[in-house]
């Protein structure tokens, strides 16, 4: 009788721990295939406006576009250019602001 409950208990623990191994390789096997599938469109952000709306960020081509996805439609709302560097250029000008405070006088 001690042996049956012994077992069970054994079972019982492996099961619980190969579950979130099991989750953890579905995981690694998703970032895997994100990799190797590189696509030429990318989900910058998306947040979730409803139960099934969202407003998605997508860069396309040198382009990031904003775009609405309902259930039955999606419209392109504003499109952006991609800024290379955009933050580099704005703490540079700070920087030169901030060097020669008389510069606009």
């Amino acid at each position: 009788m001690t042996s049956s409950v012994w077992k069970m208990v054994v079972s019982l623990v492996f099961i619980i721990a190969f579950i979130p191994v099991c989750l953890w390789v579905m995981k690694r096997f998703q970032l895997a295939q994100m990799k190797f599938g590189q696509s030429d469109i990318k989900i910058v952000n998306a947040q979730s406006l409803g139960t099934k709306e969202k407003l998605m960020l997508i860069e396309v081509e040198g382009e990031r576009i904003l775009i609405g996805v309902t259930a039955h439609n999606i419209s392109h709302l504003k499109s952006f250019p991609l800024k290379e560097g955009a933050f580099a250029s704005v703490m540079e000008e700070v920087s030169r602001e901030r060097s020669d405070p008389n510069e606009g006088v």
